[in-house]
């Protein structure tokens, strides 16, 4: 039995890859890990639209359900803690290890604050 690929980040680029890897004709094990409550969703348009409106519409990448029906198990509600190389596992917020054989890590990028005194509460960052 393999342990497949892990892909750490299910955002949209994580989300994405996990797809492309069954279009690609991959039939090992795919494990999406997320810190997130929610399905990877397109991350630029959601930006856009909150500055355009008041609740902006999320749009998931893929449903639980095309997820399933592609055998591809998302975890989330997890953040990726550490990553032993040598033994081939990722260890978990929730105390879990998960075993892989590839590993992508796809965990995005955090926006840079700027260093301005006066800024604290006031400022909003978006991910673009």
């Amino acid at each position: 039995m393999t342990n497949g690929m892990v892909i750490i980040g299910a955002g949209e680029c994580g989300g994405r890859a996990a797809l492309a890897l069954r279009d690609l004709g991959y039939e090992g094990p795919v494990t999406l890990i997320g810190d997130e409550p929610h399905l990877p969703y397109e991350r630029p348009p959601l930006s856009k639209e909150a500055m355009a409106s008041d609740a902006p519409e999320i749009k998931a990448i893929a449903s639980d359900e095309i997820l399933s029906e592609r055998s591809i198990r998302h975890i989330h509600s997890v953040q990726a803690m550490a990553i032993d190389r040598a033994a081939h596992v990722v260890h978990l917020s929730d105390g879990s290890v998960l075993p892989y054989d590839k590993l992508l890590l796809a965990t995005g990028s955090t926006p840079r604050k700027l260093p301005m005194p006066g800024l604290g509460a006031r400022c909003v960052y978006l991910r673009t």
